[in-house]
């Protein structure tokens, strides 16, 4: 009787034991991930300082398509975002083509835009005239790759935000130093419905801005990471 008692003892003080282990190993194992995520305005388009050029595919008709700055008229929601006479344009476009199909409009800067840290998430206020069109966004990764993100629906009446998170399948660092890989914006691109009218079409953009992470770790010996392309680009 008292050996059983024992037995039963001892697997009361053991089995805690073990997930007391258990326990301290999944702690252990935890990784604390340090983020400093700032939101940052790629482009306001109270300008052309960037030099926005637009472009189109096949049968689009002539004269078209055209790109304007210094259109006033911005979302109402980034209004009280700024003092009175500040943020007062938007860049708007364009374009019309001689038949209905899956066409396409590419809007872009002349040089692609560097965007600083790790990226999680694009946006961009859109004015819609509620044809049945698609937006999209196109980034590149460091090996040369563009990735085409969907931004969603354009039909719709009046100023929405359109926002995509960026998947964690698209590289934006590697192991080795230096480790950041910053993407580029590319492109927005404009398709049409191929049931949709294609005749004539306007369409606005405000507020280019970013979700990102700019979060360096610090070592010993950090500034050569930083300094490393300068450094060897100079002769």
């Amino acid at each position: 009787m008292k050996l059983k008692l024992l037995a039963l003892g001892l697997i009361i003080l053991i089995i805690p034991a073990l997930g007391f282990g258990q326990y301290l190993g999944t702690f252990h194992d935890t990784r604390f991930k340090m983020e400093d995520i700032r939101s940052i305005i790629l482009d306001d388009f109270e300008n052309n300082d960037r030099n926005w050029q637009v472009s189109a595919s096949r049968f689009t008709a002539e004269g078209f398509p055209q790109i304007k700055f210094g259109v006033e008229g911005v979302p109402i929601a980034l209004q009280g975002a700024y003092q009175e006479g500040e943020n007062k344009y938007v860049m708007g476009v364009r374009t019309a083509f001689t038949r209905k199909g899956y066409n396409r409009v590419w809007i872009y800067p002349e040089e692609e835009i560097v965007i600083p840290g790790r990226l999680k998430k694009i946006d961009v206020w859109v004015w819609g005239a509620n044809y049945n069109y698609f937006l999209e966004i196109h980034l590149r990764d460091y090996t040369g790759v563009v990735h085409k993100l969907p931004m969603g629906s354009l039909k719709f009446i009046g100023w929405r935000n359109l926002s995509v998170e960026i998947p964690s399948y698209i590289p934006q660092y590697i192991r080795y130093l230096p480790m950041e890989k910053p993407l580029t914006f590319v492109r927005f691109v404009i398709w049409t419905a191929p049931t949709e009218r294609v005749d004539d079409f306007y369409i606005y953009f405000d507020h280019l801005k970013i979700l990102t992470d700019v979060y360096r770790e610090r070592f010993d010996g950090d500034i050569l990471a930083d300094k490393t392309k300068d450094i060897w680009s100079s002769q």
